[in-house]
């Protein structure tokens, strides 16, 4: 085998495992989807379900409460039984889920499978990330992460195609599939490195990043810092020791109150708190789950709403290809910004528009289907190109390695809980302000979010995630340097860990 031949081995080992991800994000794609399907249906006179105006809000909402309790469970079990094992875990919610949307005959079992399949997304939410950050080349990071929001607009628009063609239960049937195909990839897919490095597996992580990333100077010397900060911690920590509950309970609030005091720790949690809820008051879940009601308000009850939800699905499609390439060659922060400026003036326009619209304030010429599509159009690309790729790539590179499972859970909580607020709020604040004052709020929050990141979020792209943490810390290159040099006949090595807990 060639060189060149051997370099490439390692790259298609992690396309692999991105898929292994993208495709089980799939299935959540299509569980966002659905409620898009499913809520017209019901509405259908020989529907033999029905369900009030409140109760199809909660069988759209109830994923982001759902969502947290996934969080809740993931942010200890990923580090507990590892990264594999939780990812396969992950996949049964989903599949329960799917399953019983076949055999409901009420809304409560509706709600009860929406339910469990948020589970399985609140499982996912950081993980997924989590494990392409720790399996991928840094130089490749930026597009394997952009294929997370990439799938979930894959599977959104696999759900509306097919739902507009047949019935909401034999498009449950078939989007369990996407779930099953995706269980089947993981098991054959690795540990991650960092999570065997933490667990003491040295040799085991030696041979799992290498056979991922390929052999160089470079992989042994990223290989060499993670192994050696993690020794300094297990040395340093109660790792192997036989402790009480209770002494281990109070170490853990000690530590977490350490935590919490570390810029390292505090500064990536205010920011994906910040940049999940520009995510989700951008609205993306939002319009994927009453696109067609959305599309009827703005544009007119006359307008062919299936149509345009599959258009728009489409160029979501081309967007997040085209957002692939894009993180590739631009700054994180660029992309956030520009496409943030976009959607806030996007929403601002629709209010307007719809506003004037009401009050028959238009002039002739704009009283058409073309303007309220552009708007939409408009506002869709914002989404697909920026908001919706930067929060996921950012939240697999911000974390420090020692509170990636801890902080990625925390810094997760805030995107289920605005799934929740900003689906369930949406019809409810349109049908009591109006839809223009709507949009004005969801824009408001989405001007507030970017207003902050503007100046606690760092640039991310082509960098290690030892490089983002101590930029986090606050650390240049003058530490650095120091800490290289010997001290007391030892080299005191750079760590990639923050925190080393002192007993």
């Amino acid at each position: 085998m060639s060189a060149s031949k051997k370099s490439y081995v390692p790259f298609w080992r992690q396309c692999f495992l991105t898929a292994s991800v993208a495709v089980n994000i799939t299935g959540h794609g299509c569980v966002i989807g659905y409620s898009a399907i499913l809520i017209p249906s019901l509405r259908n006179p020989d529907s033999h379900i029905k369900a009030t105006p409140s109760q199809e809000s909660w069988i759209a909402s109830i994923i982001g409460f759902a969502l947290i309790v996934g969080n809740v469970i993931v942010t200890p079990l990923m580090d507990l039984i590892g990264r594999k094992k939780c990812h396969i875990v992950s996949t049964i919610p989903i599949l329960t889920g799917w399953f019983l949307l076949l055999l409901a005959d009420s809304v409560q079992a509706i709600i009860l499978a929406r339910f469990l399949q948020g589970v399985s997304m609140g499982l996912l939410g950081p993980l997924g990330s989590i494990i392409i950050s720790e399996m991928t080349d840094p130089k490749n990071r930026g597009a394997f992460l952009t294929c997370v929001s990439l799938s979930l607009t894959i599977g959104v628009m696999f759900t509306h195609t097919i739902g507009t063609i047949l019935s909401w239960q034999q498009t449950a049937l078939i989007c369990s599939f996407i779930t099953f195909i995706s269980l089947n990839m993981i098991i054959f897919t690795t540990e991650t490195p960092s999570w065997l490095i933490a667990k003491g597996k040295y040799k085991e992580s030696k041979e799992v990043f290498f056979y991922l990333r390929g052999e160089g100077p470079e992989q042994e010397d990223e290989l060499e810092h993670m192994m050696t900060a993690q020794k300094m911690i297990r040395k340093s920590s109660v790792v192997g020791q036989k402790l009480s509950f209770c002494t281990k309970t109070r170490r853990l609030f000690r530590y977490l109150g350490r935590s919490f005091k570390k810029p390292e720790f505090y500064k990536p949690v205010a920011i994906m708190f910040h940049l999940y809820t520009l995510f989700q008051f951008a609205g993306i879940n939002v319009i994927s789950s009453y696109a067609m009601d959305i599309i009827g308000q703005l544009v007119g009850p006359e307008a062919n709403a299936a149509l345009f939800m599959v258009l728009l699905d489409c160029q979501r499609l081309v967007c997040n290809v085209l957002a692939v390439f894009v993180m590739q060659k631009c700054n994180r922060r660029t992309v956030l910004f520009s496409m943030g400026f976009i959607c806030v003036t996007a929403y601002l326009c629709k209010g307007t528009y719809t506003l004037a619209k009401q009050n028959d304030w238009l002039p002739s010429y704009l009283q058409n289907q073309y303007v309220p599509i552009f708007l939409i159009g408009m506002y869709m690309f914002s989404l697909t190109v920026g908001i919706s790729s930067v929060p996921f790539a950012i939240s697999g590179e911000i974390f420090p390695l020692e509170y990636r499972g801890l902080g990625g859970g925390i810094g997760t909580l805030p995107l289920s809980l605005n799934f929740f607020l900003a689906v369930k709020c949406f019809p409810v604040l349109s049908g009591a302000i109006g839809l223009p004052y709507t949009y004005y709020v969801y824009g408001g929050v989405v001007f507030y979010c970017l207003s902050v990141l503007w100046f606690i979020l760092p640039e991310t792209k082509g960098r290690t995630l030892q490089e983002i943490e101590d930029e986090l810390r606050g650390k240049g290159m003058h530490d650095e340097r120091r800490e290289s040099e010997p001290l007391n006949g030892n080299m005191l090595m750079r760590r990639y860990s923050s925190q080393i807990i002192i007993h």
